[in-house]
């Protein structure tokens, strides 16, 4: 019995691991030998997954040569088995093209060397179903004349409309339908079977139909004579199809133009975990961010909710906020923030892009409206997204032209012509709008340091990410109306100052901060005196500080900490009795109820820091105190541990090379055994070798498809193994139906010890 399992067991070590290598599944587990190898290569699950990662063209070498199953066989320069006669043709490829293609298939078990040449897997043939790449059967199988490629062209020319359109239909979508009988469509088959170029019969489930069926021939006549229809080749630099990429203008220097984009978005995802953590919103029952918690955040940077919604997941895959572990959950910022700032913008890029590239996080899920996806929540995860992406990417780190979002979709069919999500289009601009967004994609071209990153050199995407970025800016030029532009990025210093004494008005190649009453005490409440923020300001200024400046901060100064809040639910104390005379009497701060307990002393059942606040709308400028009467600043932000991401799986055995002498050696056992094996008392059964299952199950699938019959070991109840020949007849659900002995007979898997062929293998 010739089959796959025969030619596995001749593969020489290097041939073994190469199939390991292009068949990652197959390694894991280990199997413990050759035998079980061939079973775990024979799945339809295996042969599936291996069948669904092949590239178009690849795919198409494969489907032509299930086509031609049966066809006389030919030489094929550069192979050393004869393959199927006429499968150049039919893939429309070079000769030397198709060689590269069977030589890759069959080292990764999808064809064998069978005795009369190169064959697909029977698990191959069932994965591509009955008609692979929809062509149907031969014209002699379906009882009809032969037509030459002139013939049937010259038919369809002369076709009536109806006809035209059912032949151009079945050319596309599969050689087989059903057409009712008494409809024009039904006429339509009716010509064409009389034209000889469909064979059209009654539906046996439904008298009232017909069921045609196009013949091989005139589906690859009609698809130009190839395996699938081939576009015509658009002009050179040409980009069909309408770009909806995310673009900023036309840039002459795509390199320089994403490293603008980077600035930008390291300086937004700051920015936006900045305002997340004053907010500190609240982590919802079912998970994610509420939607007027989304927006209050959007109202704060200026951003759109769904340009917001992304750069809060792209935060989340970077681990630089998470859910706290409090009773009433929130969403603050992780311990690897405070790193991630005092990183260079080139590293801090790679650290947000990293992630993506493996997330399974998506703008775009599956869902009927993905505008509503809560932020934050399981809403956005997709796991088909990480292939996705990475094929896409790779595609794009290949092209040599820009592409827009209609060539991107066709690129990925490309790649991946059997993976490809129903609304492949809306899924791809999506990616890409990511990709820009992030300034991986400029202008429909990946940038330098997207390709090292894509590539696996994070080090050498960030260093060539880093000759294009502006050196960080160490000074702020301080203006008269009270604000500071930063020519460049700032460095971290520069942007921590700015960020607790001035509020970020407008960013870009240069940002402007405005100094307010409100950002000064911000300053001065993080623990910061008068003097210390005029000293820091002065420093980072290269021109002397503006006096609007020097007032507002001294003023701010002066009044900040007159008035001291601590806890009764709280207390206000002041030196100054008359004024603490107009806040009692302040109508506005009725709800704190205040009440005078001493000259200088008012308390209040409120907390202190809902005095605080109050106080404040009404210009007051109190600052809060310990229980010994020593100011106080605001606790620091509490940061959470960043929650652990698994790695993605590996995709290559961790070593092939150890996987396979451990398979050798299981080989050797096994033979042992057998040698050491006594024969059944049945006439001229073999020792049968110990197998597990699954190498059960997989030679008798080949046994119930040649037809042929097998020697198997069966125990019964009490564990006697007895040797029957068995002519299988089909192996499902856990167990085998055959004959033995011209009697039915039926077997669990788990019962059969081990399988062997009546005749020796050639």
């Amino acid at each position: 019995m010739r089959s796959l399992a025969d030619d596995l067991r001749a593969r020489s070590d290097e041939e073994l691991r190469r199939l390991l290598v292009l068949r990652p599944d197959l390694a894991r587990p280990a199997p413990s030998d050759v035998t079980a190898l061939c079973a775990r290569a024979a799945t339809l699950a295996s042969t599936t997954r291996a069948v669904d990662h092949l590239a178009e063209e690849r795919l198409d070498v494969l489907v032509g040569c299930a086509a031609l199953e049966g066809a006389e066989r030919a030489a094929l320069d550069g192979v050393d088995e004869p393959v199927a006669a006429g499968l150049v043709e039919l893939t429309g490829l070079t000769g030397e093209g198709v060689s590269a293609h069977l030589l890759e298939l069959r080292d990764a078990a999808l064809l064998w060397r069978s005795p009369d040449g190169l064959r697909p897997t029977r698990a191959v043939l069932e994965a591509l179903g009955p008609y692979p790449g929809g062509l149907g059967p031969p014209a002699t199988e379906l009882e009809l004349d032969h037509l030459t490629d002139a013939e049937i062209r010259a038919q369809h020319a002369e076709a009536p409309s109806a006809a035209a359109r059912v032949l151009e239909r079945l050319a596309d979508a599969g050689p087989v339908a059903t057409v009712a009988a008494q409809e024009q469509s039904g006429e339509a088959a009716r010509w064409l079977a009389d034209a000889g170029l469909a064979a059209v019969s009654p539906d046996p489930a439904d008298g009232a139909r017909l069921r045609v069926v196009l013949p091989r021939e005139v589906v690859v006549a009609l698809r130009g004579g190839s395996l699938r229809r081939r576009e015509e080749p658009t002009a050179k630099g040409a980009s069909p199809g309408s770009s909806t990429l995310h673009r900023s203008g036309v840039a002459h220097d795509p390199e320089a133009a994403g490293a603008a984009v980077v600035l930008d978005v390291v300086a937004l995802v700051d920015e936006v975990l900045e305002h997340l953590e004053s907010a500190r919103p609240r982590v919802l029952r079912s998970g994610g961010l509420a939607v007027a918690d989304l927006r209050a955040l959007a109202r704060e940077t200026s951003l759109e909710p769904l340009d917001l919604r992304f750069l809060l997941d792209v935060a989340l895959g970077a681990r630089l906020l998470a859910e706290d572990t409090a009773g009433d959950p929130t969403w603050r910022l992780t311990t690897l923030v405070d790193t991630w700032r005092e990183a260079p913008t080139a590293q801090r890029w790679v650290d947000l892009v990293r992630p993506w590239l493996t997330s399974l996080r998506t703008s775009a899920p599956p869902l009927e409206d993905p505008a509503a996806a809560r932020a934050l929540s399981e809403d956005l995860v997709w796991p088909p997204i990480r292939g996705l992406r990475a094929d896409l990417l790779a595609g794009l780190a290949e092209a040599t032209e820009p592409v827009d979002d209609a060539a991107a979709t066709r690129l990925l069919g490309t790649r991946r012509p059997r993976r490809m999500p129903r609304d492949a289009e809306r899924v791809v601009s999506s990616v890409l709008g990511e990709a820009a967004r992030l300034g991986v994609l400029v202008d429909g071209v990946l940038t330098e340091a997207a390709r090292r990153l894509v590539d696996g050199d994070p080090a050498g995407a960030r260093d060539a990410l880093a000759e294009r970025l502006p050196a960080p800016v160490e000074h702020a030029l301080v203006q008269a109306d009270l604000t500071a532009v930063v020519p460049g990025p700032p460095s971290p210093h520069l942007a921590e100052l700015l960020r607790h004494s001035a509020v970020l008005e407008s960013r870009g190649g240069a940002s402007t901060y405005r100094f307010t009453q409100d950002s000064v005490r911000g300053a001065l409440d993080a623990g910061m005196d008068g003097e210390q923020l005029l000293d820091q300001l002065a420093a980072a200024s290269p021109t002397p500080l503006p006096q609007a400046l020097d007032y507002l901060v001294r003023d701010v100064a002066r009044r900040h900490g007159q008035l001291r809040a601590g806890g009764v639910g709280s207390y206000l104390r002041s030196d100054d009795e008359a004024h603490l005379g107009q806040l009692l009497a302040n109508r506005e701060l009725s709800h704190l109820q205040l009440r005078r307990i001493a000259p200088t002393v008012l308390v209040s059942p409120v907390a202190a820091g809902t005095l605080v606040e109050s106080l404040r709308e009404v210009g007051a400028a109190p600052v809060r105190e310990s229980s010994g009467g020593v100011i106080s600043a605001p606790s620091s932000a509490r940061r959470v541990a960043p929650p652990r991401v698994p790695a993605p799986a590996d995709q290559v055995a961790a070593d092939t090379g150890a996987v396979v002498s451990a398979m050798r050696r299981g080989e050797e056992r096994l033979a042992r055994r057998v040698a050491s094996a006594t024969t059944s008392d049945a006439a001229g059964a073999p020792a049968i070798p110990p197998m597990d299952p699954a190498g059960v199950a997989a030679l008798l699938r080949e046994a119930a498809a040649d037809r042929v019959p097998v020697w198997v070991g069966v125990a019964d109840s009490i564990g006697e193994v007895r040797t029957l020949r068995l002519v299988p007849d089909a192996v499902e659900g856990g167990r085998v139906r055959g004959t033995v002995e011209d009697s039915p007979r039926t077997f669990g898997i788990h019962r059969i010890t081990g399988v062997a062929p009546t005749t020796p293998s050639p």
